[in-house]
């Protein structure tokens, strides 16, 4: 099965406010598809899953924070707090080495783009030193929960036609309500073939 990768739908499918995650997606544009290496000014362009596995992680995050009583208005009032919150239920999982430096590497990005790189010395110290010196042993704590990544929602043919269907053969409408862009719709209901091949038969998109 084709599975489309595009961040934006990832966002839609979060169960923060629809304020947060509007403003999470104007936080995210032109940063999430590649980082910037200050020292050579280079930016390196990010994989499509990389990045939905970068704002499905930092939005796991924030849902969280919502249910252990932070209700954050906006994505930039993350704060040392929320941080320290989030260590503490961190340092209790079960994690290998690969997954710390995965999941410091996301929140890290996610510093840099609101502008707080005072906090990543905060991130990086108590999950180094937590850290396992042998490659791949998993992280133990007296009280140690199972690890597993955030779900990644990924954009089908069926859920696009779902929408489509929904919305009257609509394409705007249908990429609005998918929180994506209607390219990306067409792509997925073509399950990634070439543009010339016909979406579905007999079935006409407005545009």
């Amino acid at each position: 099965m084709y599975a489309l990768y595009d961040y934006r739908y990832v966002i839609a499918c979060s169960s923060m406010p629809l304020e947060f995650r509007r403003e999470f997606r104007r936080l995210a544009r032109g940063r999430v598809t590649s980082t910037y290496d200050r020292r050579t000014g280079a930016k390196d362009p990010v994989p499509a899953e990389t990045q939905c596995r970068r704002v499905a992680e930092v939005l796991a995050g924030f849902e969280v924070l919502r249910a252990g009583g932070y209700a954050l208005q906006m994505p930039r009032n993350f704060s040392s707090k929320h941080l320290r919150f989030l260590i503490s239920l961190w340092s209790v999982q079960q994690l290998t080495s690969e997954e710390v430096g995965e999941r410091l590497e996301h929140w890290r990005q996610f510093l840099l783009w609101i502008g707080k790189r005072v906090l990543i010395a905060l991130l990086n110290t108590p999950l180094i030193t937590g850290a396992s010196s042998v490659q791949n042993e998993y992280l133990r704590c007296s009280h140690a929960a199972a690890y597993s990544r955030p779900d990644i929602p990924v954009l089908t043919r069926d859920k696009a036609m779902e929408a489509i269907m929904e919305h009257r053969g609509n394409l705007r409408k249908a990429a609005r309500a998918l929180g994506t862009t209607t390219h990306s719709v067409c792509e997925a209901l073509r399950e990634g073939r070439p543009q010339d091949r016909q979406l579905v038969p007999g079935l006409t998109i407005l545009t």
